[in-house]
């Protein structure tokens, strides 16, 4: 595998591993009182902070497809947006609650987007593609 090869799949496999927590997540058997907790917070309304949240993550993900495709300061972008979600995760009033396996795999995805980033940065095969 060349580095271009490498830096996609760091690309792809994060993107994946998230969409199969949320997965996990949905089908997990949470106690009612979880429930009942989700329930309330859709049916009271979430706050602004969360919708915020939402769609920031929404715009990583366009931000990542944009560093599949090496777009010019697709970089930056993406880690101003990592900041603003984290920010926003830290500030949010709504509790994240997910599955053990989940938790595993969204840190796993964290891990490979380190390793993303730094070759985006870095590595001077990757860097030069931007």
């Amino acid at each position: 595998m060349n580095y271009k090869s490498v830096f996609r799949f760091l690309i792809i496999v994060p993107i994946l591993l998230i969409f199969v927590a949320v997965g996990l997540d949905l089908v997990y058997p949470f106690p009612e009182s979880v429930s009942a907790y989700y329930g309330g917070l859709a049916g009271a309304g979430f706050s602004q902070t969360y919708y915020a949240y939402l769609f920031v993550a929404i715009a990583a993900f366009i931000a990542d497809l944009c560093l599949f495709f090496f777009v010019r300061n697709s970089r930056e972008i993406w880690v101003i947006l990592m900041v603003i979600f984290f920010i926003l995760a830290a500030s949010m009033l709504e509790l994240t609650i997910m599955s053990p396996l989940s938790i595993v795999l969204v840190q796993v995805a964290w891990l490979m987007a380190g390793i993303k980033i730094s070759m985006a940065y870095l590595s001077p095969p990757i860097r030069d593609l931007f």
